[in-house]
């Protein structure tokens, strides 16, 4: 019996139409995941939900990078590709069509699951003179951030703890976070944010010797200037564990909940299948990288402001008692 194993974008109707008409046996085209460069802890995450749902389900998935966030929620509202792994703040950002996205909201995008809490640091050389966050004023520091507006966030919500803003700094222009990373370890900036735990973080450990997060005021007030950059911003307290270079102590840096988007193209049974695919596999997920041991499956139906959920997360959120209506 003849299969059909993949449809292209262009032809995708007539091919069904034509191998429906014929008897034939039709494999679902692949779900495409949206992602951060490799050398991001985002492009890994993404890497270990694509084989879990693929050992889970039926489905097959395919991991696309980009280069910003921005561009992977744009292919996703365009219909490029059928997931991303997201920041929650910068999805808010973009359905409310403020900030980089103003007058021109991304309508298309919904939440399918909500990953985990996620926690982004700046980091310093180890033996750096820069103590406290408020030491980076006047220092060289990334700026523009225009393949990744989100890097301008984290950095000012960083920087909003000890009352500083990118203002503050002196400029050293990048791209993107790799870019920045890059720099950083060249000693074209004293320090950038990265996220805890990433694969890029461990190349600059290794590269210089040691690095070090610092660890931001955690006051009312600190975490209010933090939460006017961005308000879905929250404080992560880590411990020292050896996944985690630069932590070497109690060190509390900034937070924010990743989020698996879909867009509203996706079918519902699709959706489905990929919540349901992740609910009961934590422990794969952990084997796959331990930054999933923060991943709640009581969590995966977290209520946002600004953000909508696809139906065909919610079926299965109402079956398993995780979704109430009010």
């Amino acid at each position: 019996m003849r299969m059909i194993h993949r449809l292209a974008f262009g032809g995708a109707v007539i091919a069904l139409a034509t191998a429906l008409a014929s008897g034939v046996t039709v494999q679902a085209a692949p779900q495409t995941i949206a992602t951060l460069p490799p050398g991001a802890i985002n492009n890994v995450q993404a890497q270990v939900i694509a084989k879990v749902i693929q050992r889970n389900s039926d489905l097959q998935m395919r991991v696309i990078p980009f280069r910003g966030n921005s561009a992977e929620m744009e292919a996703v509202n365009a219909k490029q590709v059928g997931f991303s792994v997201m920041d929650a703040s910068d999805a808010t950002i973009a359905v409310s069509g403020i900030d980089e996205f103003k007058g021109r909201p991304l309508k298309n995008l919904r939440v399918a699951l909500t990953i985990m809490p996620f926690a982004v640091g700046l980091m310093v050389k180890k033996d750096s003179d820069i103590k406290k966050v408020a030491d980076l004023r006047g220092r060289r520091f990334p700026t523009g951030w225009t393949s990744f507006k989100d890097g301008e966030a984290m950095s000012n919500g960083v920087l909003a703890t000890a009352g500083l803003s990118l203002k503050d700094v002196d400029p050293v222009p990048a791209s993107n976070l790799i870019q920045a990373a890059d720099d950083f370890k060249t000693g074209r900036s004293e320090g950038t944010v990265f996220a805890v735990g990433a694969p890029k973080v461990a190349e600059v450990n290794a590269a210089l010797g040691g690095i070090r997060f610092l660890s931001v005021d955690s006051s009312p007030e600190a975490l209010a200037r933090m939460k006017k950059v961005r308000s879905e911003y929250f404080l992560i307290t880590l411990k020292p564990r050896p996944n985690l270079p630069g932590i070497i102590g109690p060190t509390t840096v900034l937070g924010f909940n990743l989020v698996l988007l879909a867009g509203t193209h996706v079918p519902d049974d699709i959706v489905y299948e990929v919540v349901k695919a992740i609910y009961p596999n934590k422990a794969e997920l952990t084997k796959g990288h331990p930054s999933f041991n923060s991943f709640s499956p009581d969590g995966m139906a977290a209520k946002y402001g600004m953000l909508r959920y696809h139906p065909g997360a919610i079926k299965f959120y109402k079956e398993v008692g995780l979704w109430k209506d009010n």
